[in-house]
């Protein structure tokens, strides 16, 4: 029973990780496709690279905002957050959706 756990323990840290899903989904599609193997190994490793350096990118941004949402708070005398695109198309559907509803 324990070496189940421990490979299902694996999957899972596996499957958790963004960028490893998103090589494996374009590996098994490469594979479906019966690509040669130098198109699968760099239609594999392609997408997790994007990946890796787009979150890297996104941390180095948001690591840089939060010093100038700091200093517009203290200058301004005001309380707030740096939006996010997440941010303004959940209000966005939120308020569509309460507009339905008169």
């Amino acid at each position: 029973m324990g070496f189940l756990t421990n490979v299902l323990e694996f999957l899972k840290d596996i499957l958790s990780e963004p960028a490893l899903l998103i090589g494996l989904i374009a590996f098994i599609g490469l594979v479906a496709l019966r690509k040669p193997f130098h198109k699968v190994l760099t239609g594999t490793l392609g997408p997790i690279l994007g990946y890796i350096m787009l979150s890297a990118g996104a941390s180095f941004i948001v690591a840089n905002l939060e010093p100038l949402g700091a200093m517009i708070e203290k200058g301004f005398h005001i309380q707030g957050v740096v939006p996010n695109n997440e941010a303004v198309v959940a209000t966005a559907q939120k308020m569509h959706w309460c507009n339905d509803r008169l």
